[in-house]
């Protein structure tokens, strides 16, 4: 009896491992893997870009001059990503900000909301 729990528990444990929500999480800048830092491109100006690699995921790459913060939202086909600024007056320099988005399903789009107004990606490529 306490094998079988045992096998029972392991499979849950298993199970719920495998099954990752739709999350966005900021990666700290220095466990930003090698391949993202070179796929990552200049800006000169606030801007979005999205990195895709189909075995090592999606990444968001926000440059602001102030900070940024992210959240998503499931929308039927649809992933709503939504960026919120938060001004800094006394900062103008432009900082890169690196998320990275997991899901488990697919999507047939992901769309992009930057202080709740739809806007495009300005770059995407893949690494």
């Amino acid at each position: 009896m306490r094998r079988v729990l045992a096998i029972l528990l392991g499979t849950i444990l298993l199970l719920s491992a495998c099954n990752r929500e739709l999350t966005i999480t900021e990666v700290e800048p220095e466990k930003i893997k090698q391949q993202v830092l070179e796929a990552i491109q200049p800006a000169s100006s606030e801007n979005v870009q999205m990195l895709y690699n189909p075995k090592r995921g999606r990444y968001i790459v926000v440059h602001a001059s102030g900070p940024v913060t992210m959240s998503v939202e499931d929308q039927g086909t649809v992933v709503g990503v939504f960026i919120q600024d938060h001004p800094d007056d006394e900062n103008e320099i432009l900082r890169r900000y690196v998320f990275k988005l997991d899901y488990n399903r697919d999507y047939d789009s992901i769309q992009l909301y930057r202080n709740n107004l739809e806007i495009p990606f300005d770059n995407s490529s893949s690494y």
